[in-house]
């Protein structure tokens, strides 16, 4: 009799404890919510009962019915963005209350390693200007608040839940948080003072398949190209899209930023294809159908590779200059500048997203007064043995305009062997440059950071850097 009376009491602690109401980790205190938007909140409860969400903005409480399994979903209407904290709660006779949320915008941030890499730096590799953020994040904690999504996988099968927390800024928060992310995010706030909520989720190393649906990824590649996909990494395609991806797509969300490529280096002739359709993907997945949700992405930055006189690089900035003409509503943030020979995750992660949030400050929030998109070739020509060519996004001109020698350009005659060549602007207001080089009196083509690792500095007067660009289509020359 006394085991059976145990047994029943474990039996009712049971029952007590699965009654309760059950939210994704995405939803918590301390998050933010998507302002002026419909936001959906979810989770399980008691089968069959009716729960109750009541949100401190809004005037009613909203009603629905768990199905059998318990599972349950409501949508919200949000107001402005605001610093005022506000609650949630949920009940299906036992309450929980989600304490300290904001509204404002929220952003998801993804890719490999340069997304990943923490303010803290990753071992010997440190952050720029990082201390200083770190130590004043605790100003930030009514501004910014920052979800990490742990590492996961499953291969094709969407799950319904991923580990995280949403915590406010603070110097510990931040110092394990994406710098890209925070330094975005950071630069946001400060200009269109409402919260920003960042959803970081990212794996180093890994390549673009892994973070879109299989059958997406089947309907953009070759057979060929998706059978080396499944044997070529340690990561199968659609792993990361199913755990750290489909998790967050029920969440409302402003837009994205991503950083990734290298390790998709070799596929210039289709990655563009792929990162399209993994847009395409993702925007579905959040319910946007019509493109509303925009897309800001990292040129990959300059680095030896296969050696720094290789052009594996400069090939694939093309593809990803591609994918810029391929996606409605994107940008691409310039970083010609910024590599280093050695080292494949540079320092300066303050400027990448300083200028993720310039693209989404002009292009998304509707700020004038600069030109954060980057400059490309538009036309070349060729006259008196000089190649003149034509840049777009520079509204102001070009830099430098001083007697500083402009770095990065080559000349090549018909022999296709490049010579380095000098440069200078010759019309500011129009975007041209004009290049000459003594050693080649009948060009045929020019090309600016064309290297794997040269200096380079060419940028529009608003600091943006030129990007890696060629007048032939020489693949195979270097």
């Amino acid at each position: 009799m006394k085991r059976l009376m145990l047994l029943v009491a474990a039996v009712g602690l049971y029952s007590s404890a699965s009654a309760e109401i059950v939210l994704p980790k995405i939803l918590g205190s301390n998050m933010v919510v998507q302002q002026q938007s419909d936001i959906n909140l979810w989770g399980s409860a008691k089968p069959n009962s009716k729960v109750s969400v009541s949100a401190s903005w809004a005037k009613k409480k909203v009603e629905t019915k768990s199905d059998s399994d318990g599972k349950w979903s409501v949508t919200l209407r949000t107001p402005d963005g605001s610093f005022d904290p506000q609650t949630i709660t949920i009940s299906d006779g036992d309450p929980i209350t989600l304490e300290n949320v904001l509204i404002g915008d929220v952003w998801v941030c993804s890719g490999q390693s340069n997304m990943e890499m923490p303010m803290r730096g990753f071992g010997t590799q440190p952050v720029e200007n990082s201390t200083k953020y770190i130590m004043r994040a605790n100003k930030e904690a009514d501004k910014l608040r920052l979800f990490t999504v742990e590492r996961n996988r499953s291969f094709d099968k969407n799950l319904d839940d991923c580990k995280g927390q949403w915590e406010c800024a603070s110097p510990e928060s931040v110092s394990g948080f994406s710098a890209t992310g925070y330094f975005f995010g950071h630069a946001l706030s400060e200009a269109i003072d409402v919260p920003i909520g960042l959803i970081t989720t990212n794996w180093g190393g890994t390549r673009v398949e892994t973070w879109m649906p299989l059958d997406d990824l089947k309907a953009c590649v070759t057979p060929q190209q998706y059978e080396e996909k499944q044997h070529n990494h340690e990561l199968k395609p659609s792993e990361l899209y199913c755990a750290m991806i489909a998790p967050l797509t029920p969440f409302k969300a402003k837009g994205f930023t991503w950083y990734q490529g290298e390790s998709n280096l070799g596929d210039i002739d289709h990655y563009d294809i792929m990162m399209a359709k993994m847009v395409e993907s993702w925007r579905k997945a959040w319910g946007d159908t019509n493109n509303s949700m925009p897309f800001y992405y990292v040129q990959i930055a300059p680095y030896a590779y296969s050696g720094v006189n290789d052009i594996s690089y400069p090939l694939f900035v093309e593809s990803q200059l591609r994918a810029l003409d391929r996606i409605p509503n994107s940008g691409m943030a310039g970083t010609t500048d910024i590599g280093e020979a050695y080292l494949i995750h540079p320092t300066k992660k303050e400027e990448v997203g300083e200028r993720l949030a310039a693209l989404a400050l002009s292009n998304t929030y509707g700020c004038g007064g600069f030109d954060p998109n980057v400059p490309r070739i538009e036309s070349s020509e060729i006259k008196d043995g000089k190649v003149m060519v034509k840049l777009s996004h520079t509204p102001e001109g070009l830099d430098p305009w001083t007697r500083m020698p402009i770095t990065g350009f080559e000349i090549a005659g018909a022999d296709k062997v490049f010579h380095p060549a000098k440069a200078w602007i010759s019309d500011g207001s129009r975007g041209i440059v004009t290049i000459q080089c003594d050693e080649v009196k009948e060009p045929v083509a020019a090309r600016y950071a064309f290297r794997n690792f040269v200096p380079a500095n060419l940028k529009n007067t608003f600091g943006v850097p030129v990007a890696p660009f060629r007048t032939d289509n020489w693949n195979d020359v270097k």
